[in-house]
């Protein structure tokens, strides 16, 4: 009758176990800067956190994408213009510049530079650092008011990037790393 008790006892015992060592292997990594990620992921950029909030083609022709590309070059046939809305969190203690040469590129290799977006009022401002615990785009922007609550990274691609060479990719240099952070673009 002692076996049977002890019997009982051990698959509790079993999964107690189990769950402690879960634990234990999922807190091993938590406080790593996570690089690499999809879009809705925070990523770590230098001090910095940032999280793509909408990834989409915008239509020149139609609200609210004429506010976001005003004072954009009219498109050629063969090109289209991809807003990256973002939000940014400096964890650090010194401010945050965003790096004017982040990119997007597609898969076969094909780079896009962010074009100037500060004018719409809903672009990322790239010469003015995010300050230390605070956020961009800045609370009380137009960005943080809009459906998105992201900043305007503005590119122009080719439709052939925009529709066939999927994944594009959003790559985050940033001092003192050796690769860029990247976020996987969900077009």
């Amino acid at each position: 009758m002692g076996r049977m008790r002890t019997l009982r006892w051990l698959p509790a015992a079993l999964v107690a176990v189990a769950l402690a060592t879960i634990m234990a292997l999922a807190a091993c990594g938590a406080d790593e800067e996570k690089l690499e990620g999809a879009e809705g992921e925070f990523i770590t950029v230098g001090d910095a956190d940032y999280q793509v909030q909408l990834t989409r083609l915008l239509n020149p022709q139609q609200r609210p994408d004429d506010a976001f590309v005003r004072g954009q070059a009219t498109l050629s046939a063969d090109e289209a213009y991809l807003g990256v809305f973002l939000r940014i969190e400096n964890d650090g203690d010194k401010p945050h510049t965003p790096p004017r040469d982040m990119k997007v590129v597609d898969t076969q290799d094909n780079q896009y530079l962010p074009l100037d977006t500060v004018q719409s009022g809903f672009g990322l401002d790239f010469g003015s650092p995010v300050p230390p615990g605070d956020v961009a785009p800045p609370p009380n922007s137009p960005a943080s008011f809009s459906p998105t609550s992201g900043a305007l990274v503005l590119f122009k691609v080719s439709k052939e990037t925009a529709t066939d060479n999927l994944p594009l990719v959003l790559e985050i240099p940033a001092e003192g790393q050796k690769e860029p952070s990247r976020i996987t673009l969900d077009v």
